[in-house]
């Protein structure tokens, strides 16, 4: 078995495992436990660590990449305005 930590504010923890977790079959060989963090017993719990125990498996240890645009492999053709017939 191994283990993977997601630590930081809850929303950020909850971001990167998604993102690690997406694509995974989270069976129940995969343990979860989301700890609350704090300082003083007083404070919010803004910060959590998840704690991830899963399969010693080389597809467990990969974080597929998100897209923020569009990839182009190969290049479009583009129609240019006065190649444009409309007809009615």
């Amino acid at each position: 078995m191994k283990c993977k930590i997601f630590i930081g504010t809850w929303y950020e923890a909850q971001d990167a495992f998604n993102q690690w977790a997406k694509g995974k079959a989270l069976t129940r060989e995969v343990l979860i436990h989301t700890i609350p963090l704090s300082n003083e017993p007083w404070e919010k719990y803004d910060d959590i660590a998840i704690v991830v125990y899963h399969p010693e498996d080389p597809q467990w240890d990969k974080t597929e990449p998100t897209l923020t645009a569009p990839i182009h492999t190969k290049p479009e053709p583009h129609i240019k305005e006065k190649e444009v017939v409309i007809t009615a």
